[in-house]
Order: C-alpha cells, then sequence, then structure tokens
C-alpha cells in the first residue's frame, strides 16, 4: 500500500511539472536549424543542455503559479484535477519541489554563459504570476515576450547570430497562440460560468476572433516575405517558397479547431493531439530541411 502511495505522490510531482509544456522549449534549437548548424555536435549539445534548463525553470514557475492560483483551480472544471488544486501534493510539498526544480536548472546554467536570461525568464515569469497576467493584452504580449527570450538564449548557446525575421515571426506567432488561449478561457466562462483567468472579462469573442484573424493574416504574409528575402535565398534555397503552402495550411487549420471545432485552445494540446496539424508540421520541416 505504501508503495502505492509512494508511486502517486511521485506521479503527482511529475504532473505537477506539466512536462506536456516542454515542448515550447523546442524553440530554443530553432536558431540553429535556421542558421543550418543543427548537426554541429559541440553546439547542440550546448543547446541541449540549455532545453534541460529552461524546461526546469518553466516547470518551477508553473508549480508557483498553482500556489497561487488553487482556489481558483478548484472551481474550474479542468483545473480543479491539477495535483495542488486536487490535495494530492500539498502546499509545502510544492513549495519544496519548487525551489528544487530551481536549484535544478541553475546547475544546467552554471554550464552556459546564459545565467542572465534565465533571471530575466524567472522574473517575468513571477511578475506575470502574480500581476501582470491581469492586464488584458499586456499578459498575451508577456507570454510572446517569454518565447522572444528562449529564442535568444537559443541563439547565444548556439553561438548564432539571430535573424531579425525570426524574432518578428516568434513574436507575432506567439501572440497568436496565446489570443487563442484567451479566447478558450472566455468560451469557457461563458458556458459553464467558471472563470479561469480574471482579465478574460475585458474580452469579447468578436474582439478576439479580429484579433486572430488580424495576426493570422500578419503570420502568412511575415513568413512569405521570409521565403522571398535575398538574406535568406542566398545562404538557403531560392525555392524555400515552397514551404508557404505547410504554413498557410497549418494556420487555416489551426483556425478551423478553434473556430469550427471549438476545441480545447491549448496549442501545446493540439499540436500533440490533431493528426493533421502534425502532418503539417512534418510536411513542413522534411521541406525545409531538404531545400
Amino acid at each position: 500500500m505504501k508503495d502505492i502511495q509512494s508511486t502517486g505522490k511521485v506521479k503527482a510531482l511529475f504532473l505537477l511539472m506539466r512536462p506536456s509544456q516542454w515542448v515550447k522549449n523546442i524553440i530554443l534549437f530553432l536558431p540553429m536549424f535556421f542558421a543550418q548548424e543543427i548537426g554541429d555536435p559541440d553546439r547542440l549539445w550546448n543547446v541541449a543542455i540549455l532545453f534541460a534548463g529552461f524546461c526546469l525553470l518553466t516547470s518551477g514557475v508553473y508549480v508557483f503559479n498553482d500556489l497561487m492560483d488553487a482556489g481558483e483551480d478548484r472551481l474550474h472544471q479542468v483545473k480543479r484535477f491539477r495535483p495542488i488544486a486536487s490535495r494530492k501534493v500539498s502546499p509545502m510539498a510544492a513549495l519544496v519541489f519548487m525551489f528544487l526544480l530551481y536549484g535544478t536548472s541553475a546547475l544546467c546554467f552554471s554550464f552556459m554563459h546564459t545565467s542572465n536570461n534565465q533571471i530575466w525568464l524567472l522574473s517575468g515569469g513571477l511578475a506575470y504570476t502574480l500581476y501582470l497576467k491581469q492586464i488584458q493584452i499586456i499578459d498575451a504580449m508577456i507570454v510572446a515576450c517569454g518565447f522572444i527570450i528562449r529564442l535568444e538564449a537559443g541563439a547565444v548557446a548556439g553561438e548564432i547570430e539571430l535573424s531579425h525575421w525570426l524574432i518578428i515571426m516568434t513574436f507575432i506567432l506567439s501572440l497568436f497562440l496565446a489570443f487563442a488561449k484567451r479566447r478558450d478561457d472566455l468560451r469557457n466562462f461563458m458556458e459553464t460560468g467558471q472563470i479561469s483567468r480574471k482579465n478574460i472579462t475585458g474580452y469579447t469573442i468578436d474582439y478576439l476572433n479580429v484579433i486572430l484573424s488580424f495576426l493570422s493574416s500578419i503570420i502568412a504574409v511575415t513568413y512569405i516575405l521570409y521565403t522571398l528575402s535575398p538574406e535568406v535565398t542566398s545562404r538557403s534555397s531560392e525555392y524555400l517558397y515552397a514551404t508557404v503552402p505547410f504554413v498557410l495550411a497549418g494556420i487555416m487549420r489551426y483556425l478551423q479547431i478553434i473556430l469550427v471545432e471549438k476545441s480545447n485552445c491549448n496549442p501545446t494540446d493540439i499540436l500533440l493531439q490533431d493528426r493533421t496539424l502534425q502532418l503539417t508540421v512534418a510536411g513542413w520541416f522534411i521541406v525545409f530541411a531538404l531545400l
């Protein structure tokens, strides 16, 4: 019986880390991929260590966020099953676990020259949890900036000069995904009356639909301009525009999921569950790599 209980606690702590969200940190490898240096073992090893550090660090931020929002999460139809909200993990155990995650991530960062990125991400994550996430629009901007920090950290670890195209596309795509998540929160509130975020009352479905249409158009145009840029084609291929259909298909599929099928808008869950989107991303990756 004790073994079963111990296994249950370990599983609860593992879920508390939200490992499915680690996929977001794959962005650390993008500077190497776009710079065609992904095959360099030394650079790849440095970014891999950084990836491990960021996964542990962001998990620590998630634990802190769950500690702060445990009361509200217990009123949510899905979030009430989270380890702290469901009382599978006590607040004290979660607090100790959070500092353990921060300490282990610091150990990973000690091998790198990106400790400043750790401090900025940690500070930003804490500020976002405590206050900034309550301000409409600013909260989505903070999320997007978190991805830019990851991108910059990956470029530093891989000793890559970051392209302004990559920064712009990453920021806009992150905004798009953040506002899609806000739409999902608002839709859930309208259907159940449960508020998962206090600031969603400052949005409307029509407003968020306009924002998503606006941002998706910018993403498409920006990527097309990227594939046609002399700076890019000179070091990769003049036929890079062949990847555009995959990007357009991915955007349209994502919009179909959230506007037509009205499914969960969590981008990580969608990417891990939707076969069509997975095939689109895989197709883009293969064609881009070949070119």
